[in-house]
């Protein structure tokens, strides 16, 4: 049986501070696109423009940030350029009339989307400094994740067809002043990670193990991305079932990833994490499949606990499986991770209509599945890549 043991105060802060992050960004990305098509008036192929300047620009920013805290600098200062950033975003999202306008403040996104790594570094520091299990103090954070992702979209959609998209930045602002509140009573000013040994050589040796681990992670982001992206479509058009079926299909997966989240960390202490991730690529595999063949609204249901499970078995233990690669460079390998994140799902959401256009969407499913089978390929022929001890 789970044993929900409460979090010290300051963990259970870091907890909320992520949450709100990640329900502010969370309130931005997935409405961009829709706001470029029908806000903006613009076509569907320059929602790639838009992507195509944010993305790089945020593999950059997550990777310039992770250097600079392992380099010692404040998390307190870093994270206050992701908090300022999101404040002034969506300030100006407010008024945005022009598609151009939205291209200038790209950069802004950027900056705000390296405040999740960001935090996820300071809990991994936080637990470090004061003894705590790291990995299931990771599986907290990633909740809170998956958590805000529960309530960011649905509310800027929601906002937005009922009050326009105005009203939907206004309150996305309102949440960013709710994360500057928490970011100057959570994070100490003086905060930031303990000298490291320094190395040998002058340059940093690659880190093969750091790599895979997050090509690993690629493989399951590319899977989700591909699948939530066809997901309504597939549904809906070529399935022929009730248009709310996606809707019921998502709430139920991430009901059940929020528990398996948990229940990862605690079956990874007993068989290993490369098990449970080997696991839960065959599980990825299994439901994309299944789904490709299901007819039915409780079909789909059923194989959405499955879908749940595998991804709340691969979010509550990818980062800490990550992070163990580079143990002396928390913020580097948090960096990796969060790079794998946002790149997959740009892979997956951009892929997804090229394919279903070339085919369609149930070969969108397998090609997801396919994703998921790299990953379990990679597992077994880097079996002996272990994790690094400081």
């Amino acid at each position: 049986m789970f044993k929900f043991k409460p979090l010290p105060r300051q963990a259970a802060l870091i907890f909320a501070l992520l949450l709100t992050n990640s329900i502010c960004v969370s309130s931005l990305i997935p409405m961009m696109g829709f706001f470029i098509v029908e806000g903006l008036g613009q076509a569907p192929w320059q929602i790639g423009l838009y992507t195509g300047l944010v993305l790089p620009l945020t593999l950059l920013a997550n990777r310039w940030c992770g250097e600079r805290l392992d380099h010692g600098v404040a998390i307190r200062k870093l994270l206050s350029i992701s908090v300022c950033a999101f404040l002034a975003l969506t300030a100006v999202l407010i008024q945005t009339a022009s598609f151009y306008v939205l291209l200038a403040i790209a950069p802004l996104m950027s900056l705000a989307n390296m405040g999740s790594g960001t935090i996820f570094t300071f809990g991994r520091l936080y637990a470090e400094k004061h003894g705590l299990d790291i990995g299931k103090l990771n599986s907290w954070l990633r909740m809170a994740v998956s958590l805000a992702w529960m309530i960011g979209p649905a509310a800027a959609f929601s906002l937005s067809a009922t009050f326009g998209f105005s009203t939907a930045f206004a309150v996305s602002f309102v949440l960013g002043v709710c994360y500057l509140i928490l970011w100057h009573v959570v994070v100490p000013k003086e905060f930031r990670a303990p000298p490291r040994p320094k190395k040998d050589t002058q340059t940093d040796p690659m880190n093969w193990g750091l790599l895979i681990a997050a090509t690993i992670c690629l493989g399951f982001v590319i899977t989700n991305s591909l699948f939530v992206s066809a997901m309504p479509l597939y549904f809906v058009q070529e399935t022929g079932l009730p248009g709310s079926t996606p809707g019921f299909a998502l709430s139920v997966k991430c009901l059940v990833e929020v528990f398996v989240i948990f229940g990862s960390v605690r079956l990874a202490e007993r068989v290993g994490v490369r098990p449970v991730l080997f696991l839960a690529a065959g599980l990825a595999v299994i439901s994309m499949i299944l789904f490709s063949h299901a007819t039915t609204l409780w079909q789909v249901l059923s194989i959405a606990v499955l879908e749940g499970t595998y991804y709340g078995l691969f979010a509550g233990l990818s980062i800490t499986f990550v992070q163990s690669f580079a143990p002396d460079r928390p913020g580097r390998a948090t960096a990796v991770y969060m790079n794998s994140l946002f790149f997959g799902g740009f892979i997956g959401s951009v892929s997804m209509g090229f394919i279903a256009s070339a085919t369609n969407f149930k070969v969108v499913l397998y090609v997801a599945a396919a994703a998921s089978l790299v990953s379990m390929i990679v597992l077994l022929a880097t079996a002996r890549v272990q994790p690094k001890t400081i």
